[in-house]
């Protein structure tokens, strides 16, 4: 018997995601296949970008269809991105989501829409379509080989023999792609160095450089003790301030050294003990290679960012500022700083300190603690979940282009010639910020990653201990909203432990990313067999791809661009002795002017955000759908509505706050790493 199918086929609209090939389809459904149908309408340009195409096809009755066999052959610019098709026949209807490449002169299947479980699978064929299309993944996305991964994450293998595949490719920023942000930066910057003093002078003529740049707004700021402050709750690297009350080890500060900073009648002790006072600490960088090289000529270049740490005083008036600042941990090499010292030698202290916090920042708390921790899940999701699993449909989203900008990240910024080795104190022969990154990494857990625990952990949770704190008080609720969401998605599919042990293709994923991505004792279990630890984990990864990511990433230009508010090098050792520095001293200090462009050029493209990005709290939706079943939509509506509710509560703040803290509007969160 002959069934007539109506088939609606949606084209991306990016560029060049169109068609001049020619597509043809056959379709395969539980009682056989149909013939081969070109799909051609006649005097119409079929595949458009941002088309929508229907066509009708009568052939057998094919029963439930499980999936499309789209072939692409004949075009000269024959790469087509699909976005989705969707077949109805009478009453019946199926979707089929892609959102992926069908390549010139190839054949992709794809395969029907309906989430489910490899056991609750009941058609054979639609089996054999999910494991031939995790074969092919796996080609696609090999592992590197271990040894050159050694004590960092998993990654993908890529090489000229194995490029990134195309679903993968980055696509362009507002201004094109993040490298062409910064190339044409430093094309403005260089343009207008001419109007610049010859005898460069990074206190006065940074300012200069933003004639045709929007300046930072902290430049305005950037020397007032509560700015200062201010940075370490809502800045670019909010995850440090901790709550103490005893002095650190080998910080040898009294009563003399803080006269008039404190409450009147208060003592240091008094203030430690009534948990007023939070601590910035870089230790981290204690014995890490710092940048020095000799040139041809025998001049030798150094940086530095030390092991600095800082006391942050919570005053009378309820606001943090820094009283001492210590530039390393030698007590007899490093005297304590406080604002009680030399105007020129506590501005030296600050800019220090920031420095060790932006090398800090850069490879761990952003490169380490979010980008290359997410990529061993991208990894080990498209290697073992056909597209019909539902944790696929749940992940797929928060890992766009997630492989493409580490990529770029690490050919670009991280290895051997890259440009951290041209401005950054961690970079140069030695590879500093490389042991950086994997110190950090070697310390960290998964569990580090969750909001609450992590404030839990430095004492900074209740308002009452840290009233002013942004970036808390927005990211908490953010992550509340996001696992109800995956534990309703989840929980829909799951119904006990025993269906997550007895899914097979999951089982698949936590051996390979426990394997070849992150051992188990970085994971807050060592077998998943319970539907929570499953829980815990997917929400930690969206919120370190999402909110974690956009906290530590999109505040760059404004933190970085200002040069010396945070410079990513200092340019003499730390001062050993107090009352010895002038302004002279402090021009010496920080970056040159060739340092000063990379980093305002690199500030900008890592804070620009895509012409195509996709957010948590999207403007008429996520364009990208993977679920159809109403359970899931009602889910979906109530995560958004959350969203919603988060805006309105971070908008109502920033009306009465001083420095707006955005960052984490909802709406202005990538659903992944984009950046």
């Amino acid at each position: 018997m002959s069934v007539e199918y109506k088939i609606t086929i949606r084209t991306s609209d990016r560029l060049g995601a169109g068609t001049d090939g020619e597509i043809s389809v056959v379709l395969i459904g539980t009682h056989g296949e149909s013939e081969q149908h070109k799909l051609d309408k006649r005097f119409h340009n079929d595949f458009e970008a941002g088309s929508v195409d229907t066509f009708e096809l009568v052939t057998q009755e094919l029963g439930e269809l499980l999936a499309l066999r789209f072939t692409n052959t004949k075009g000269l610019t024959a790469d087509w991105l699909l976005d989705s098709a969707e077949i109805t026949s009478g009453e019946k209807s199926w979707y089929f989501p892609h959102f992926r490449w069908v390549l010139s002169n190839s054949t992709a299947e794809v395969l029907v829409g309906t989430a489910r479980l490899p056991q609750h699978v009941q058609h054979e064929r639609e089996m054999l379509a999910r494991r031939a299309q995790l074969e092919n993944r796996r080609q696609m996305y090999p592992w590197r080989p271990a040894e050159a991964t050694a004590g960092l994450p998993g990654t993908l293998d890529i090489s000229e023999q194995q490029p990134l595949p195309k679903d993968e490719l980055y696509r362009g920023l507002t201004e094109g792609s993040y490298t062409a942000v910064i190339a044409k930066t430093i094309t403005t910057l260089k343009l207008h160095m001419p109007v610049l003093t010859n005898a460069w002078n990074g206190l006065v003529d940074t300012l200069n450089l933003f004639k045709h740049l929007e300046i930072p707004k902290l430049a305005q700021r950037w020397q007032d003790d509560y700015e200062f402050a201010r940075q370490a709750v809502q800045g670019v690297n909010p995850v440090h301030i901790k709550l103490i009350t005893a002095l650190p080890d080998g910080m040898p500060l009294t009563d003399g050294d803080v006269r008039g900073l404190l409450s009147p009648g208060s003592s240091l002790a008094q203030t430690l003990a009534a948990k007023r006072v939070f601590l910035l600490d870089f230790e981290i960088l204690e014995d890490i290679p710092m940048f020095r090289k000799v040139d041809e000529e025998g001049v030798e270049e150094r940086r530095w960012a030390p092991a600095a740490r800082g006391l942050l005083y919570l005053d009378d008036t309820r606001q943090l500022r820094p009283i001492a600042i210590q530039l390393g941990r030698d007590p007899a090499q490093a005297p304590v700083f406080t604002p009680n010292d030399s105007e020129y030698d506590w501005l030296a202290a600050k800019i220090y300190l920031r420095c060790s916090e932006g090398n800090t920042h850069q490879m761990v708390t952003h490169a380490i603690r979010t980008h290359f921790v997410v990529e061993p899940f991208v990894m080990a999701t498209m290697r073992n979940l056909p597209d019909p699993h539902p944790v696929y449909k749940l992940l797929r989203r928060h890992f766009r282009y997630t492989l493409a900008i580490n990529d770029g990240a690490r050919k670009g910024l991280l290895d051997k010639g890259g440009v951290f080795d041209d401005f950054i104190a961690t970079g140069g022969p030695d590879q500093g910020h490389i042991k950086l990154g994997q110190k950090g990494y070697l310390r960290w857990k998964l569990a580090d990653n969750k909001p609450r625990l992590d404030f839990e952990r430095r004492g900074v949770l209740d308002p009452a201990i840290l009233p002013y704190y942004p970036y808390r008080d927005d990211a908490l609720p953010l992550w509340d909203a996001i696992e109800e969401y995956v534990g309703g998605v989840l929980g829909h599919f799951y119904k006990s432990d025993a269906d997550l042990v007895a899914d097979a293709e999951m089982q698949a994923w936590w051996a390979d990313l426990t394997e070849r991505g992150l051992p188990a004792d970085k994971l807050p279990c060592t077998q998943l067999t319970r539907v929570a630890d499953l829980v815990d984990i997917l929400t930690t990864v969206i919120f370190s791809g999402s909110v974690q990511h956009a906290a530590v990433n999109y505040l760059q230009y404004e933190h970085y661009a200002f040069v010396p508010n945070a410079p990513l090098c200092m340019r003499r050792e730390p001062p050993r002795k107090k009352g010895v520095l002038g302004p002279d001293d402090i021009v010496e200090m920080i970056p040159t002017k060739s340092q000063t462009m990379w980093q305002v050029a690199i500030g900008r493209a890592l804070a620009s955000f895509g012409d195509d990005e996709e957010y948590l709290l999207h403007e008429g939706g996520w364009r990208e759908e993977y679920f159809k079943e109403p359970g899931l939509a009602a889910l979906q509506q109530r995560f958004q509505e959350r969203l919603r509710t988060q805006l309105d509560a971070v908008k109502a703040r920033n009306a009465k706050s001083e420095v707006p803290y955005t960052v984490l509007q909802p709406d202005r969160i990538p659903c992944g790493i984009t950046v």
